[in-house]
């Protein structure tokens, strides 16, 4: 087999360097949900696809072309990677919203105003960067915007206990009110009752 150019090894390691992070990526997310990580995962079998072409004629004049499409594949798998893991990182904010939809939450969690704000601008990047054809771009900023939205949902989960305990503790505080509310009403009701038949 004969070696690539010199002047293509160096664009080989980066393809390499951008493989093996894409690869830890899909593994990180899979805990999530393997399902999750198809699309990253069909990514790299195109990035495959690329450099065998490659390989198979290095001297080429598309070999430019397969290396620079390879490189846009390894980034399209990390940036769907870290797509995969921010809509599923939603999806528990959601969830997290619904169960306490009736519930002040700053009571527990006093900054909860600061969290929507940070998984707004999660949300807005997923969004933005799903109409975008060149999202694998944009791959480096779905770290941090994972990191973000899953060190929040960590928060509001940890939350949960104390919400409960404090959605317990108003429902009492609500049927003790009605009670005496009602108590109230009874005895209202059986004075006027004595007033007027007496």
């Amino acid at each position: 087999m004969k070696l690539p150019p010199a002047d293509h090894r160096q664009t080989l390691q980066e393809i390499r360097d951008l493989f093996a992070e894409a690869e830890q990526v899909i593994k990180e997310v899979e805990d999530f949900g393997g399902e999750l990580v198809v699309p990253a995962a069909n990514q790299l079998r195109y990035t495959g696809n690329h450099l065998i072409r490659y390989l198979a004629d290095p001297d080429c004049a598309a070999a430019e072309e397969e290396l620079s499409d390879a490189i846009k594949h390894c980034k399209r798998a990390t940036y769907d990677a870290y797509e995969a893991a921010i809509l599923y990182q939603l999806m528990e904010f959601q969830k997290f919203k619904d169960d306490y939809r009736n519930t002040i939450v700053t009571d527990v969690i006093p900054s909860y105003s600061d969290i929507l704000a940070q998984v707004a601008e999660a949300r807005d990047f997923a969004r933005k960067n799903n109409q975008s054809k060149t999202r694998g771009e944009s791959y480096q900023a779905g770290r941090e915007h994972l990191e973000v939205i899953t060190r929040n949902v960590s928060k509001l989960n940890a939350a949960r206990e104390e919400l409960n305990k404090k959605i317990k503790k108003d429902r009492l505080h609500f049927f003790v009110g009605a009670i005496g509310a009602l108590s109230g009403l009874v005895l209202l009701i059986i004075g006027l009752a004595s007033y007027l038949f007496s």
